[in-house]
C-alpha cells in the first residue's frame, strides 16, 4: 500500500532524498577530509614555527673568582635571540661581590680599612657575527656592544672634611651612598665551539663611560659558556 503526498507516492519521496543524500555523501566526505587536512596543517605550522623560535635563542653567561689583595665574585647569566641574519638581541644580569683589603685610609685613627660591597645589575646587547661574510673560522668573529646599569653601596660617603681617603685621594666620612653606574662597552669577541650547540666566547670590551667608581677598569676581559637550543 502507498501514501501519497501531494499526488506523489512517499515510497517515491523517500528514494529521490535518500538519492541524494548518497550523491552528496562523496562531497561531505571531501570537505571533512580537507577541513582535517587544514587543522593538522595548522597544527604542524604552530608546531614548526614554535621549534624555529626556539632554535634561534641561546642562554649562557659569565663566571668569575678572583683572590688575594682583592676578592671578587661574579655571576653573570644572559639569554639572547637571533633577530636578522646573524644580529643577535640579549639580555642580561649580573651579581658582583668585592671585597678588597686596605683599601681606604683613616687619616684620624692612621689604619687602613677595607672595602666590601656587592654591585647588581642588568644589561642588553647587540652582538653581530661575521659569518654571513666568512665561511671559515673567521666567522666566528663578532662585533659587541652593551650598555649596562650597575648600583652598589659605598660604606662611606663624601666629603671635603672627611678624613677618610681612597685610593684616588678623595675624602670620606662615615656614612652610606648608593652609587649607579651606567656603563657603555664596545668590543668584539670570538666564539669558539665545543659541540654543535655549546660553545665559549672571548670578549674584550672597552667601556666608553669609565670613571674611578666604575667596578671594571678598561679594558674588560670576559669568558663566558652559551648554548644554543
Amino acid at each position: 500500500m502507498l501514501f501519497y503526498y501531494r499526488g506523489i507516492p512517499k515510497f517515491i519521496i523517500f528514494v529521490h532524498y535518500y538519492r541524494n543524500i548518497m550523491n552528496r555523501k562523496p562531497i561531505l566526505i571531501l570537505s571533512l577530509i580537507i577541513l582535517l587536512s587544514q587543522l593538522s596543517f595548522g597544527q604542524e605550522s604552530q608546531k614548526k614555527k614554535n621549534n624555529d623560535f626556539w632554535q634561534r635563542v641561546s642562554i649562557g653567561g659569565n663566571l668569575g673568582f678572583a683572590f688575594g689583595t682583592t676578592t671578587a665574585i661574579n655571576i653573570s647569566p644572559e639569554a639572547a635571540i637571533r633577530a636578522v641574519d646573524q644580529l643577535y638581541l640579549g639580555v642580561g644580569f649580573s651579581y658582583n661581590y668585592v671585597r678588597a683589603k686596605n683599601y681606604y685610609w683613616d687619616n684620624q685613627n692612621q689604619q687602613y680599612l677595607d672595602f666590601e660591597t656587592s654591585v647588581y645589575g642588568g644589561r642588553v646587547f647587540a652582538r653581530y657575527y661575521l659569518r654571513s661574510l666568512l665561511d671559515n673560522a673567521f666567522g666566528n668573529i663578532f662585533a659587541h656592544v652593551e650598555y649596562e646599569y650597575q648600583y652598589y653601596t659605598r660604606p662611606y660617603t663624601q666629603d671635603p672634611q672627611g678624613t677618610i681617603f681612597d685610593p684616588y685621594g678623595y675624602p670620606y666620612k662615615q656614612g652610606k651612598d648608593i652609587l649607579e653606574i651606567n656603563n657603555l662597552y664596545l668590543g668584539g669577541g670570538y666564539e669558539q665551539p665545543l659541540t654543535n650547540r655549546a660553545y665559549l666566547d672571548i670578549l674584550i670590551l672597552y667601556n666608553v663611560n669609565e670613571t674611578y667608581q666604575s667596578p671594571y677598569s678598561n679594558p674588560v676581559f670576559r669568558l663566558g659558556f652559551g648554548y644554543r637550543l
